[in-house]
């Protein structure tokens, strides 16, 4: 069963600066190649992010940590 997340021990930094690097980079890659695969590189990136979420599940749960 799927647990909800703690919001007020989330890494709120990390989250951040990984959006900030998929955005530079998925701009730079729509610069130099294609829009359209930029579009799916910040996309792909965003899903593979949600979906291995559940590796740091644990710790933001868990406030002693």
């Amino acid at each position: 069963m799927i647990n909800s997340v703690n919001l007020k021990h989330l890494p709120i930094q990390d989250l951040i600066v990984s959006g900030l690097i998929i955005f530079i980079m998925s701009t730079i890659i729509a610069n130099i190649y294609d829009p359209l695969l930029g579009i799916t590189y910040a996309f792909g990136n965003i899903l593979t992010l949600t979906f291995l979420s559940w590796l740091y599940q644990e710790s933001w749960n868990d406030p002693s940590k």
